[in-house]
This record gives structure tokens, sequence and C-alpha cells, in this order.
């Protein structure tokens, strides 16, 4: 090889050389002492999304069920039907009521001994009553051989003290018949007032019931006259003045 050839391919790998350093990257300067080398981003691949689920068809919840509290059913009394006392129990003169009001009874009638007479009126008048147990009771009222009965449970609770129920028999042609079930034991009982009942306001009458425990209730009938009341006979009340009560109220329920 000539001594040219040689010049020109020195030269040209000195060309190289100098291409070469001027395109290096310059070396990372060095890492003090405790540094950490920086982590490396983490990488995510994206999550494939779900595919879509067919919609499914509106379903109603169900409703809740309503519950209306039902109080349990009272156990049967155990008092046993009542009996009349004294003056109450049936006589013969008494048959012809007691006719009329089986012949229009629709609630049975017990036997004779049962049967608490409170008002023997003149013409076929008067008022009967039974009670089968110490929770319920008969009325039948008569009038002109013709009687209407009804029979109802006694209020729960006591309406006043000593008074357990103060209400409206039935519907005579010249007014009304008031029926009452008070303790027993206090009676006669009459209006109480400075002047005498209005006309037409019949007298107080009353009947002891009594039952095998030995309790007692009286059983009042009052006629009051249609209209409003009269002065001086508001109240109705005991002979030793133990139970009054406005004649005219009614105490039901």
């Amino acid at each position: 090889m000539g001594r040219t050839a040689v010049a020109v391919a020195a030269a040209g790998c000195g060309l190289v050389m100098v291409a070469t350093a001027s395109c290096a990257m310059p070396p990372a300067p060095p890492m003090s002492p405790g540094a950490q080398p920086a982590a490396a981003a983490p990488s995510y691949a994206p999550s494939p999304s779900p595919s879509p689920e067919p919609p499914s068809p509106s379903v109603p919840a169900p409703a809740s069920p309503s519950f209306s509290p039902t109080p349990p059913p009272e156990p049967p009394s155990q008092s046993g039907p009542a009996e009349p006392v004294g003056d109450g129990k049936v006589t013969a003169a008494d048959l012809p009521l007691l006719a009329a009001v089986r012949r229009a009874s629709a609630a049975a009638v017990p036997d004779d001994g049962a049967v608490i007479v409170i008002n023997r009126g003149p013409e076929g008048a008067g008022e009967l009553a039974w009670m089968p147990d110490d929770r319920t009771y008969c009325l039948a009222v008569i009038r002109e051989a013709r009687a209407e009965t009804s029979c109802k449970p006694l209020p729960k609770s006591w309406a006043r003290i000593g008074i357990r129920l103060v209400t409206k028999g039935a519907a005579t042609g010249a007014g009304t018949v008031f029926f009452a079930v008070v303790d027993g034991g206090h009676g006669p009982y009459a209006y109480q007032g400075a002047t005498a009942p209005g006309p037409g306001t019949g007298p107080v009458h009353d009947a002891t019931a009594a039952f095998a425990a030995g309790r007692t209730l009286s059983l009042l009938t009052y006629e009051r006259p249609a209209g409003a009341g009269t002065p001086g006979d508001q109240y109705i009340c005991s002979a030793d003045n133990a139970i009054c009560f406005p004649a005219l109220d009614a105490y039901v329920g």
C-alpha cells in the first residue's frame, strides 16, 4: 500500500472517531451515598370491561304484611246466671208478662227461676231482665202485652264508682224506658231534688240480681217523658246516697 492510501485511511478513521465521540451520551453522575434508585413506574394493563347483562324484568318488592293486633278473647265468665232476690222473683201474677216476652223475644228466655222482675206495671206493662253471667244482660220491656227485648254485653269498665251501665232500654208511646246496672246492696232508689219529678216521669224501680259467688247487682228501670228534662229531678240516688247518677245520662261502652 502506498503512503497516500495509508494517510487517507488514517484520516477516515479519525473522522469516524470524532463522529462517534460527538454522538455518545455523557456518563451519569455518581450516586450519593445512601440514595436509592428510582423505582420504575408500574405499568397497568387495561382491565376488560364487563359484558353488559340483559335487563331483568322489573319485579315489585313484596309488600310487608300489615298486622292489626287483635286482643285475645276473654275467657268465659265463671259467675253463672244471676238469680232474683226477694220481690224480684217471678210470681203467678207475672206469668202474663213472661208469656208476652217468650212470644216476642228472639233470644232464649230462661226458666222462671232465672228471670228478674224489675217492674210490675198496670194493664200488662212491666220490665223483666235476666243475666246469663255477670257480663251480659237481657232487658224486656212490656207495654200493652207487647214485648221488646234486647240482649247486650255490659261495658268492661265502670262508668262511675258503683255504676256499670245507664242506657236507653226501649221507647214507649209516652217516652223512653231507661235501664241501669249498679253495684248491689244500696237500694231502694229515687229521684233527688227539691221539687217532685215532672209530669209523665215514672218512679224508679229496682231489683237485685245475685250470683253464685255472692256478688250482687241492682237493676233499675225508670221511664222518662219525651222532651227535655224537668227541674228538680236531675239525679237518681240510692237510699244511703252511696250511688248517684244523672237521670238523663247514658253510659254505654
